[in-house]
């Protein structure tokens, strides 16, 4: 499992000091963190004390209660009724200190909640897709990377028509769903190593790679022609810059794209 290749954790059966198995722990914990360090508690815990299975149950104010079990397996409807209701480790064979349980939950939640934190710091709330934050390291990213090797991409920028005069009429809530909606249409869209963000109240920023002119119309022509989840059509107005044609400076890529966003919504309004 990833992150356990750094810990010597091929102990002998005799070996069971608890304070033998924490110290691995830490050894761990100084390579790997978030949701893949969990299970790989849990293989270590396993190691170390031959279980046959494992699980770890932790509570999240955002996630409700989460339930992770040893080589990822699924947790079986038996096995949730009851004894996830409280988080804690459940072994089988129950062999394992109740030190050791304290302790691997412990520090489970604490890999969760980072978990949690490293996510919600990197995606929007509203449409759980990539934030600003995220969109402004990944274009300086892509720029960088054209600008050393040549690589190609284009950059999108996306305004959903109609959300501001929704949100002045006092119809939140309306406006939001569409943004939602159209964010998980936008996230169904992009080809695996594409880059889609939410930018603004009604702006998104995507990053295509390797799209060539004919691809990147084909693409939002697409994007503006897919049904949302309840059926509607949403309006966009798009604006592109590419990369290293029009530029490999990411400030410019943006200002290029902006510019022309703006261009055709002033030619849309004329």
């Amino acid at each position: 499992m990833a992150g356990t290749t750094a810990v010597d954790a091929t102990l002998p059966a005799e070996r069971s000091d608890p304070r033998e198995f924490l110290a691995l722990l830490d050894q761990l914990s100084a390579n790997e963190f978030g949701i893949g360090f969990v299970y790989s508690a849990l293989e270590l815990l396993a190691r170390q004390y031959h279980l046959d299975d494992a699980l770890v149950v932790l509570g999240d104010e955002s996630l409700g209660t989460q339930a992770f079990r040893l080589d990822r397996k699924p947790v079986s409807g038996d096995t949730q009724s009851g004894v996830v209701a409280t988080p804690g480790v459940i072994c089988v064979p129950d062999a394992v200190p109740e030190v050791v349980k304290d302790v691997v939950t412990s520090v489970c939640q604490l890999a969760l909640s980072l978990h949690v934190a490293r996510h919600g710091g990197a995606h929007d709330r509203l449409t759980n897709i990539a934030n600003r934050r995220y969109f402004d390291t990944a274009l300086r990213t892509a720029a960088m990377q054209s600008a050393r090797y040549g690589w190609k991409f284009t950059l999108v920028l996306a305004d959903v028509n109609g959300y501001a005069n929704t949100a002045r009429q006092g119809r939140a809530s309306v406006s939001d769903e569409l943004v939602r909606n159209f964010a998980l249409t936008l996230r169904q869209s992009v080809r695996s190593g594409d880059t889609a963000t939410r930018i603004g109240a009604d702006g998104f920023g995507v990053i295509l790679w390797n799209a060539e002119r004919a691809e990147v119309s084909a693409f939002t022509e697409r994007l503006a022609s897919l049904p949302l989840p309840d059926g509607q059509h949403v309006s966009l107005t798009i604006g592109t810059a590419s990369a290293p044609r029009d530029s490999t400076d990411p400030d410019e890529l943006f200002r290029l794209a902006t510019n022309r966003l703006a261009d055709a919504k002033a030619s849309a309004a004329s």
